[in-house]
């Protein structure tokens, strides 16, 4: 076909400009086959021999197959385009040439070339958007950016959310086996149906946070896996998402010094790493990291928009260390799980993701528990224990008091400032007196240790060892 429309063309016109009448027969051989037009373009350039023509480029091509399309309409009964208002006439450029969609979940429009191949998604920058309204002036169309703006910003625009692309899409029936804690399984550790049942909660809670199952509270317990180097930690937290979503919905590189790109993480972030977590200080860990696991919902100013908006949060939270000591929560530490790794990580094998998911969402259908009960909760509470890191204070407590039973005749009860004096009593002027209030948090979180509230205080049934 390309050989005889090359002939047709040199035979019509042998003054120089055949290839005018090349391109526009091979445009009108493709147009009456069904092809869409920016294909058409893209098509006739990628496959032209004679590119260094004098006067043959891609704008000339395009201009050509764009006049012989509207001939064609013409033709067959369209109304010209000349008749049309301005902005059907950019709307039907703009669909000619891209594909556009709304990503719900980043917040804006994307686009891509409209032709068959696969052409990554990218988003509609002001710089793209100049790009636009460039090439429709081109094409002859008296367009600003501000009418490209108002389409490429309006409803005519069809929403796509990533999340629910993936799961609807790519997960098919669940073939009833547990993937989820054959999941966990590849992460030893010194109680291994614990950590399963745990983790199996702490999975549901994350595809229910996608979903948006519980609109009151986030998916507020953060799984820490704490071993030494090399045990493939990472790659077990980045294993946890399939590539599609892993791609944009997972970072490790999180920084929680300022809050508004965390917020904007966690509205957008399907999963957030907190690698190297001992690095967080124990303000952090006890303030504002505490605070932003638990939110449902962030106040974000999102990529290319005006205004501050709130949003509900997508990210749940998994982290990894090389400390045994790095909670130092005084109340317990119960927004985490601390995970001794005992052994390698198996991350050989790629996980059945689309059985994973279809296992999270039948059982989330089926109203299966994706919270951690008030039991569960004091049971992490009691585990976290011995990955505390004690303070000075805390040190001293253990070394001249212990708890007693409150029938001890020997204990008595104290508050922590009497306490407190007691150590220094004994330590000498070397120990720094904290506050009561963060010496008494630390108190409460003691396992064992028997406290009740009087009109004083709190106070605490303790019996000296000095």
């Amino acid at each position: 076909m390309v050989l005889v429309c090359s002939r047709i063309g040199r035979r019509e016109d042998e003054n120089g400009t055949w290839y005018e009448a090349f391109v526009t027969a091979m445009s009108t051989v493709l147009c009456k086959q069904g092809w869409p037009e920016e294909e058409t373009v893209l098509h006739l350039w990628r496959h032209l021999t004679f590119e260094d023509v004098a006067g043959m480029t891609q704008d000339f091509v395009r201009t050509t197959v764009a006049a012989t399309y509207a001939q064609t309409r013409v033709a067959r009964g369209t109304s010209p385009a000349a008749k049309e208002p301005l902005m059907e006439q950019v709307i039907r450029y703009m669909e000619s040439r891209y594909v556009l969609r709304h990503n719900t979940v980043m917040g804006y429009t994307e686009y891509r070339p409209n032709n068959t191949w696969v052409t990554p998604w990218q988003p509609v920058t002001d710089k793209v958007i100049n790009t636009f309204t460039t090439d429709l002036q081109i094409a002859g169309l008296d367009a600003w950016d501000r009418d490209v703006r108002r389409y490429v910003h309006s409803t005519r625009i069809r929403d796509y959310n990533p999340i629910d692309a993936y799961l609807l899409d790519e997960c098919c029936r669940w073939d009833g086996r547990d993937h989820i804690r054959q999941l966990a399984a590849t992460v030893p550790t010194d109680n291994p149906a614990q950590w399963a049942e745990w983790f199996h909660t702490w999975f549901l809670a994350m595809v229910a946070q996608w979903q948006g199952r519980n609109r009151r509270y986030g998916n507020a317990i953060v799984p820490l896996l704490i071993s030494d180097q090399g045990m493939h930690k990472s790659a077990f937290c980045r294993s946890l998402l399939p590539p599609e979503l892993r791609k944009w919905g997972y970072t490790d590189n999180l920084s929680l010094t300022e809050e508004r790109p965390v917020h904007l993480a966690m509205s957008q972030m399907l999963l957030i790493n907190l690698d190297e977590f001992n690095r967080i200080s124990p303000q952090k860990q006890q303030g504002f990291l505490k605070n932003i696991v638990q939110l449902p919902s962030v106040k974000v100013k999102r990529p290319y928009a005006a205004h501050t908006e709130d949003v509900p949060r997508l990210a749940s939270f998994i982290a990894t260390t090389n400390m045994t000591d790095a909670l130092t929560d005084p109340s317990g530490s119960r927004r985490f799980i601390g995970v001794p790794v005992t052994g390698d990580i198996n991350v050989s094998q790629t996980p059945n993701y689309s059985q994973l998911y279809a296992q999270a969402q039948a059982e989330l259908s089926q109203g299966a528990r994706y919270w951690f009960d008030d039991d569960a909760t004091r049971a992490i509470m009691r585990h976290n224990q011995q990955f505390r890191c004690q303070t000075s204070a805390e040190q001293f407590f253990h070394e001249f008091f212990e708890a007693a039973e409150v029938n001890d005749p020997e204990g008595s009860w104290m508050g922590p400032a009497a306490i407190l004096m007691g150590i220094k009593q004994q330590a000498g002027a070397s120990f720094r007196m904290p506050a009561d209030s963060t010496f008494g948090r630390i108190l409460n979180g003691t396992p064992n240790l028997p406290h009740k509230r009087t009109n004083k205080g709190s106070v605490f049934y303790v019996k000296p060892r000095f």
